[in-house]
Order: structure tokens, then sequence, then C-alpha cells
């Protein structure tokens, strides 16, 4: 699962795309209105034919309840991340309390690899001494 700042940016990014998708569709279905009263209604004749109204309007319904829901799931994603409803003090102590644990975890990792070091050279140690008493035992027989 990708972090809360991630999931903000995707969230944000699937919105814009649904503002963009309903206002291509506006663009794209939208009927000719006339430019004043006792004007003609100006007409494309190139321009794919429009839906039936209610379907006009039933897409664009449903596109703008997509991007209510999309919205809400932003708000939900900004009010679930830290910092939020916590003072700037009480952020600084966290940050510090984080940082204390980093170092002392750091040190403790510095601790094993060393320890782990220490165990290869012993073992190095031990198959240089086995593999020596194999050679003596040889040039002995």
């Amino acid at each position: 699962m990708a972090d809360r700042l991630t999931q903000l940016q995707v969230c944000l990014d699937q919105l814009m795309e649904q503002f963009c998708a309903a206002l291509n569709y506006v663009d794209k279905s939208h009927g000719f209105s006339p430019l004043g009263p006792g004007e003609p209604v100006v007409a494309d004749k190139h321009a794919p034919p429009l839906p039936p109204q209610e379907e006009f309007l039933g897409t664009v319904d449903e596109l703008s309840g997509d991007i209510i829901l999309k919205t809400r799931q932003l708000m939900k994603l900004i009010d679930s991340l830290p910092g939020v409803d916590v003072s700037e003090a009480e952020q600084l102590r966290r940050i510090d309390s984080l940082q204390q644990q980093l170092v002392a975890t750091e040190q403790r990792k510095i601790n094993v690899v060393r320890e782990k070091d220490q165990l290869l050279r012993d073992v190095d140690q031990l198959i240089s001494m086995f593999v020596a008493g194999i050679a003596d035992s040889r040039q002995q027989s």
C-alpha cells in the first residue's frame, strides 16, 4: 500500500482527469443556443450528432456525482494526514522522538554488522585451522 501522500497525489490526479473528461464531454455534447432573441440556432455540420437531452443530462449528473465522490475521498485523505489538528510543538516533539529512535536503530545496526564481521573472521580462522590440520595429518601419513 502506498503512503498517504502518494495516495493523495493519485487521488488528485484522478480528480483532475475526471474534471477534464467532464468538460470534454460537455464541450462535445452540448446543444447550441441562439446568440440573442430572434436569432437562429447556429449548428455545426461537422460536429457529431448530439445525444438526446435526457441522456446528456444523465451523463452530466453521473460525471458530477463521480467528481463529488472523488472530492470526498480526497478530503478524507487530507484529514487523515499526520499533523492535522496537531500543534507545531507536538509535531516537532514527534520528529525529535523519531530521530532518536532512528539514531538508536542505526547504532544497533552498526553493532550487529561489527559482530557479523567478527563472526566471519572467527569462522575463517576455524576453517584455516581445520584445513591446516587436515594437511598436517596427510603429511604425517
